[in-house]
């Protein structure tokens, strides 16, 4: 999730409380009870505001600067930053994606590409994709980093499911309890794609698509999960995601599904076979019965 700051401007009210009002949203205000609890008061409000303007499909203002903000500070004012990291909303994001009209010919032409690509596959090589998938995802899981954090005169440091942190364990029990987290999704992660190879290499197409509808759900939940909780700020910009490592899962599961496609082409070309063979064994039977 991206962490923008806005500011706030802050006065101290004679009650004690703190007037709180907001450059980039004009007309909109309101009151902290402390100066600890400004941040929280002053993001909800901001948070609330952004949600409004994309309901109604209105675009966020871009924050002002800080130095902009500051000539025109009043007597007793002072500047106020807020972090506020945007949520996401899957269900709108969903409903969005479903309205537009190029997003519906891009997946109307891929699924045209997946079905040509699905009908030139040689018999018996149907679940090549699926263990190969599989076998993508396993090494995804094992050697590529989740996350790099750049480190100011050190470079890059990578942390993965089952590397980067095991040094720091013992210093900190949130880095530990992280740790922990991190090797059980990897394992997850690696079960899942042996389900991918399984299920492919015995050619059980109904346990390969609810592989695949597993590895889909466990993707998007831990990696909505991981921008959650990953630090805004200064902090969260020396920490960036690997996309890389998102787009060789997004690979294996596109293969996982030509596989599943491969093996449902198959079992409707067997049923017409048997549609007609069926009727010219009935003929066959009552031409025996005539000669009878």
């Amino acid at each position: 999730m991206a962490t923008i700051n806005y500011i706030a401007i802050v006065k101290e009210l004679e009650s004690g409380k703190f007037l709180i009002s907001f450059p980039d949203f004009e007309g909109i205000t309101t009151t902290a009870e402390t100066e600890e609890s400004i941040q929280d008061v002053a993001a909800g409000v901001i948070k609330t505001k952004l949600a409004e303007l994309k309901k109604n499909n209105m675009e966020a203002p871009s924050p002002k600067r800080m130095t902009e903000v500051s000539k025109e500070l009043k007597d007793g004012e002072f500047i106020f930053s807020v972090l506020v990291k945007e949520s996401f909303d899957f269900k709108t994001t969903m409903t969005s994606l479903k309205d537009k009209e190029a997003v519906k010919e891009t997946a109307k032409e891929v699924s045209n590409k997946v079905s040509d690509f699905v009908n030139n596959v040689p018999d018996g090589k149907e679940n090549l994709f699926g263990m190969g998938g599989g076998a993508l995802s396993i090494l995804n899981t094992l050697f590529f980093a989740v996350v790099a954090i750049k480190v100011p005169f050190l470079g890059n440091y990578s942390i993965g499911f089952f590397k980067g942190l095991g040094e720091f364990a013992s210093f900190s029990k949130d880095i530990k309890n992280v740790r922990f987290i991190l090797m059980f999704s990897g394992i997850l992660f690696l079960v899942l794609a042996g389900l991918l190879i399984y299920s492919s290499f015995s050619k059980n197409k109904n346990l390969l698509k609810y592989s695949i509808f597993g590895n889909i759900a466990f993707l998007v939940i831990f990696y909505i999960i991981l921008y959650i909780k990953l630090p805004g700020g200064d902090v969260g910009k020396h920490i960036s995601v690997s996309y890389f490592k998102i787009l060789l899962y997004i690979i294996s599961l596109v293969l996982a599904y030509l596989t599943y496609r491969a093996l449902e082409k198959k079992d409707e070309k067997k049923d017409i076979k048997d549609d007609t063979i069926k009727p010219l064994g009935t003929v066959l039977e009552k031409e025996e019965d005539k000669g009878e």
